[in-house]
């Protein structure tokens, strides 16, 4: 089997397949946080955009979506470990004609800090369904799939534009599975992953170029921009890809256009949560920062502990992108996509002058173990 025919395999069999299991098969609420982002789509689409208070922030919502969040067998398929779908009750729920519409208290102080702009695909979709009047269930299945093919045809421009050399890289982050389970779910990674992505490409194709215009230089911006407004507070340093931009200009004028207005978006959409977090009695990362600046063998006893503890956890999160960590797939997938990671290797042959260059490799690996050092300490 040659590289094109692999590939368009991949493109247009293995993925919209994934797309629709992941869409269908999987019930309510049963993707990472999935409950909670519904809650934050739902919320926004009825026009309650940012808390007002620090706490005991109470909104008007329908009961028929306040039952479905409370739903009493989907909270036990979520937190009740062995509990399975009782498949007569799932069926009648999702052909009932639940349409209370009247309006009730819910709390939404545990939404607080999750950004705006990541939610707004799902809220549009939930829009429409309430103009058709379906009900929550099926709402949220028609906002999976609605986000599935918009993330699927996005992806699919991407990979149309990018250059030749990049293509398997950037099929094989889209094709993991990982990647399908959250582009088909109600999530503000989807948002993330696509942003991300077209980062990528914008930077791959730029490199190839001469000389880059102020058009393009804005292009970049832009999205990086859109990429670091759509995460929460604690992920301040994807903000070091702004050093991947081959710009020609100095380095802290261009951070500091894109941090200046990051920072005042992070303070509208998060500083409650970053200051309960700060506070917070059981996980404080003051407490712990403290507990390792005191003795510096702290620091290596904590990495060496944890890594035995956890080692075939971390092993798994390999195959995981952006840092969300998958460790659900059974061993025969890890070993596929491992080999689809190697073929990827052997079959990407780059010019030295298409390659990041030092400064480019520092700064992606201080990223890196950033993101791995926040994990033992941080989380």
């Amino acid at each position: 089997m040659n590289k094109e025919i692999f590939s368009k395999l991949i493109l247009f069999f293995l993925i919209p397949v994934q797309l629709l299991i992941f869409t269908f098969l999987v019930p309510p609420f049963q993707k990472p946080d999935e409950q909670s982002h519904f809650e934050k789509a739902l919320i926004i689409s009825r026009g309650y955009l940012f808390c007002k208070k620090k706490s005991n922030n109470i909104i008007k919502l329908e009961k028929k979506y306040i039952d479905f969040i409370k739903n009493p067998y989907l909270d036990l398929l979520t937190h009740g470990g062995s509990s399975k779908l009782p498949l007569p009750i799932f069926l009648r729920s999702l052909s009932s004609n639940n349409q209370l519409s009247k309006k009730i208290d819910f709390n939404i102080d545990h939404l607080c800090s999750f950004p705006i702009i990541s939610y707004l695909p799902q809220a549009f979709t939930l829009i429409i369904t309430s103009l058709f009047k379906l009900n929550p269930i099926l709402s949220l299945y028609f906002g999976r799939l609605a986000i599935s093919i918009l993330g699927y045809f996005w992806f699919l421009y991407l990979y149309r534009k990018i250059a030749d050399n990049y293509k398997l890289i950037l099929l094989f982050t889209f094709a993991l599975p990982m990647t399908l389970h959250q582009i088909s779910s109600f999530s503000y990674d989807v948002l993330h992953i696509m942003l991300a992505l077209t980062f990528f490409v914008l930077i791959m194709n730029y490199r190839l170029k001469k000389k880059i215009n102020c058009w393009q230089y804005f292009k970049l911006f832009f999205v990086l921009f859109l990429f670091l407004s759509s995460k929460k507070i604690g992920y301040e340093t994807f903000f070091l890809f702004v050093f991947l931009i081959p710009f020609e200009i100095k380095p802290m004028i261009i951070s500091s256009l894109i941090f200046i207005p990051f920072y005042f978006l992070s303070k509208f959409s998060g500083s409650y949560d970053l200051q309960s977090s700060l506070t917070n009695q059981v996980i404080n990362p003051t407490h712990q920062l403290s507990f390792l600046l005191l003795n510096p063998i702290n620091i290596i006893k904590v990495v060496i502990i944890t890594t035995i503890q956890r080692l075939s956890f971390y092993l798994q999160s390999l195959i995981g992108i952006f840092g969300w960590l998958e460790y659900g797939l059974d061993p025969l997938s890890y070993l596929l996509y491992g080999l689809f990671f190697v073929y990827l290797l052997l079959n990407i042959n780059l010019p030295k002058k298409y390659m990041l260059n030092i400064k480019g490799n520092f700064l992606l690996s201080k990223l890196k173990i950033i993101q791995f050092f926040k994990r033992f300490f941080i989380v």
